[in-house]
């Protein structure tokens, strides 16, 4: 199946990357997220309609347990 990559960021921290790509598909759009360690990659596919939630509740952690 056919896909189009619509953004990409590349998050660096210790020993691992983390990639954001925001992809299309004839299914619709979705977030893959792939964490590397360098060794190994693991994926996490997130479609459209659970973005929304998934974005609020990241929110809520950094506001809840990662204020100044």
């Amino acid at each position: 199946m056919e896909e189009t990559t619509l953004y990409s960021k590349k998050i660096i921290t210790r020993n691992k990357a983390f990639f954001l790509d925001l992809k299309e598909n004839p299914n619709g759009k979705f977030l893959k997220i792939t964490e590397s360690n360098g060794e190994k990659r693991s994926f996490i596919f997130m479609p459209e309609e659970g973005l929304k939630e998934f974005c609020e509740s990241i929110q809520e952690i950094l506001q809840d347990h990662f204020t100044s």
